[in-house]
């Protein structure tokens, strides 16, 4: 150990008497060396240049890295937009899908509509208030499915906006069959038993006024009969049968129980009826 500092001693020595040969010698003398011996540190001085700007390149700015969350955070944004919109249109291309066969048959356009408030502020009314209105084509009367599931129809129109009165509304009507889920051979759509579906304001509606042979049954599918008068085909879904009451009465009482929850509802189908469908005479269920 004492031999390891007496030589750190002499090479500090030897460099310290190195220096001063240096100093008093002539510059003429000793520029050569000096030249040399700052060439010497060009390199290093490179290699220091060098490997600043690599972490610059590497690490950026606290400016630049705000650019960049900032972007990430658009991006995300955008991809959240994508997915939602795609969410959309699959929801859309489904009710399409859905209602193919009445668009098929019977000649009906549908209108794509997204639904702004799922509830109605008066406790007695039921309805929704969707994205288009009279600028689009959109009047009274007209009906509003999703998928081939009736929600309701429309009561007012605004130039941007419209409110639906929706089945389980006190004012709703429309005429309905009850579909047994097994049916007897040779039993045909208008042999079942035909009547009028109303609301009742609460969470279920009635079927009225029925006539016919065949008999009504829990878990029956109640569809609509068509009726060209209020622009309603036949075959959509109104609901299903809840519970049959024969009673004392004439008629028995049906409640039906609608198959959606309105609430939940983002987007619905509007059906624009073909021009010669209202002025079609009004027919019995088929």
């Amino acid at each position: 150990m004492l031999l390891g500092s007496k030589r750190r001693s002499s090479s500090a020595w030897l460099l310290f008497l190195f220096s001063i040969i240096l100093i008093c010698l002539p510059s003429s003398v000793t520029q050569k060396t000096r030249l040399l011996a700052m060439s010497g540190f060009i390199p290093a001085r490179s290699l220091s240049r060098w490997s600043l700007g690599a972490l610059h390149r590497i690490a950026p700015s606290s400016g630049e890295l705000d650019t960049l969350r900032t972007e990430v955070d658009f991006r995300r944004d955008e991809n959240r937009k994508l997915e939602h919109e795609k969410r959309r249109l699959s929801l859309l291309l489904d009710q399409a899908l859905g209602m193919k066969q009445v668009v098929r048959d019977q000649g009906f356009r549908m209108l794509a509509a997204d639904v702004i408030f799922p509830t109605d502020s008066s406790p007695w009314r039921k309805s929704l208030t969707l994205t288009l209105g009279t600028r689009d084509g959109i009047e009274k009367g007209l009906l509003v499915v999703y998928n081939n599931q009736v929600v309701g129809r429309v009561i007012e129109t605004g130039p941007q906006t419209c409110r639906v009165q929706t089945v389980t509304d006190p004012g709703f009507r429309a005429g309905a069959v009850a579909v047994p889920k097994s049916t007897a051979a040779g039993v045909t759509f208008s042999e079942r038993h035909g009547g009028v579906y109303e609301g009742t304001s609460g969470q279920t509606g009635q079927l009225k006024w029925l006539s016919g042979e065949t008999p009504v049954e829990n878990g029956a599918l109640v569809l609509t009969t068509e009726d060209p008068v209020n622009g309603v085909p036949r075959g959509l879904t109104l609901g299903r049968v809840a519970s049959v009451n024969t009673g004392r009465g004439a008629f028995p009482k049906v409640d039906v129980e609608p198959l959606l929850d309105f609430r939940s509802l983002e987007h619905v189908m509007i059906l624009i009826p073909p021009p010669d469908f209202r002025a079609a005479p009004l027919q019995g269920g088929r």
